[in-house]
């Protein structure tokens, strides 16, 4: 197998290439990123007579989808150009190249996930977002930031379903190889089978129907909680009091209304679609945004984490290596000989404090360990979506990333010799697995 990263300023965006050549795209980035980074490198397949067996988004955030819909468009561009061609009503030709085809996308659907609520909870989120952004406290503005990406998300979402129909694309949606059926949500279930991209065989670890339901039943009960207070005027006001009061009452916007906090970690991320993909006695982990409890017990379930640790070849760092999903027990029980880092220094990701964590994990002192005697003593790796100096100058993520830089010079030379980093300071880096 081989993984290229590419540059997708604060999302996700990969390509996984099997040894036959199957290959999958994993989230598609940023709108910008898919433009200026991905969609020329995407086009050349087509070029060379080569597809993109799936688009695999694993979830609604903006970061992660919103890259996959612009292909989408991309390739709707291309087909009404060829129709008006057909029909001897010729308009101009795209000037975007010609993305690949797509055999299939794997994505469960905001609607499909919360049910016949969906649109309250659409104009809801619309309606919150702003009142959480005029905040001074930064930790409401980073949740109302979140909130907005999910907002904003989620009409993308419902786009890239309606491009994808039998009526426009007709690309088969949430559809594995050789299979008839297409449920309309993917999730580990009992006495699932892997299945084979080419000679890739991947294996759904998570979400179960436990984070689905917590995700519907928190929406929903946020949305009945909101409904009886009248009107989004009362709300803004209710939320208003409760910022002024931050600090002083014992509140936090990510308490669903009885819904299990998750430290942090909103309710979209930990539906979170994730595959263990394994070739050749090689493993690659795909953790989208989750958190680090619900990947243990996923990778549990479907049979992973036996006896109680996993060592893998690639682990994509879950939720652009942010300290809310992870923490050293996490580290300790799943380690990699790579480790890939996506994200471009926003909100603080990736977190100097996790990247310290990873290394403790394989260098650090001995209580703070990996538990699988294959991390012992072996060589490691650092693989980064970007660098500092892809950013704009005096912005925070340029800060941010300058400071990620400066400590993994630190650590590599502190390392002996047994921790090496990649940044991509291109449109894109290969790992080759």
């Amino acid at each position: 197998m081989k993984l290229r990263i590419f540059q997708s300023d604060k999302g996700d965006c990969l390509l996984l290439e099997g040894k036959d050549g199957g290959r999958i795209l994993c989230d598609g980035g940023m709108t910008t990123s898919m433009r200026t980074h991905v969609r020329d490198a995407l086009a050349e397949l087509r070029v060379a007579g080569e597809k993109l067996d799936y688009v695999y988004i694993s979830h609604i955030d903006q970061d992660h989808i919103s890259g996959v819909l612009q292909l989408l468009q991309d390739e709707l561009e291309w087909r009404l150009f060829e129709f008006h061609g057909k029909e001897g009503t010729p308009i101009r030709e795209p000037k975007v190249p010609r993305p690949p085809e797509i055999g299939g996308i794997w994505h469960n659907g905001f609607r499909d996930q919360i049910g016949k609520n969906a649109g309250d909870v659409e104009d809801l989120l619309a309606a919150v977002a702003p009142a959480l952004l005029a905040s001074a406290v930064p930790e409401i503005v980073e949740l109302g930031e979140e909130l907005q990406q999910i907002a904003v998300s989620i009409p993308e979402a419902i786009k890239v379903s309606r491009y994808a129909s039998a009526e426009l694309l007709g690309i088969p949606i949430n559809q594995f190889p050789g299979s008839p059926n297409s449920p309309k949500l993917l999730m580990y279930r009992d006495g699932q089978e892997p299945f084979d991209v080419g000679s890739m065989q991947l294996t759904i670890v998570g979400p179960t129907n436990d984070e689905l339901t917590l995700l519907r039943d928190g929406w929903n009960n946020f949305l009945r909680d909101v409904k009886g207070r009248e009107s989004i005027k009362k709300l803004r006001a209710e939320i208003k009091r409760k910022i002024e009061a931050f600090g002083a009452e014992s509140f936090d916007l990510r308490d669903w209304n009885g819904i299990e906090d998750y430290k942090g970690v909103t309710t979209p991320n930990i539906a979170s679609l994730m595959f263990m993909v394994e070739e050749n006695g090689k493993r690659l982990l795909l953790t989208g945004d989750s958190q680090r409890d619900i990947i243990l017990k996923g990778l549990e379930l479907a049979g992973f984490l036996e006896p109680g640790h996993l060592h893998v070849d690639v682990l994509k760092t879950q939720h652009h290596a942010s300290e809310h999903n992870f923490d050293a027990e996490f580290c300790r029980q799943v380690s990699a000989d790579n480790y890939v880092f996506c994200g471009n220094g926003s909100s603080g990701n990736p977190e100097l404090s996790v990247i310290q964590m990873i290394y403790d994990s394989r260098l650090g002192p001995k209580a703070k360990r990996a538990l699988a005697p294959k991390a012992e003593d072996r060589p490691f790796k650092f693989w980064f979506s970007t660098t500092s100096e892809m950013q704009a100058e005096e912005s925070l993520q340029r800060q941010t990333f300058e400071k990620v830089e400066k400590l993994v010079e630190k650590l590599v030379q502190k390392s002996d010799g047994q921790l090496t980093a990649a940044f991509n300071n291109d449109a894109s880096i290969e790992l080759a697995i």
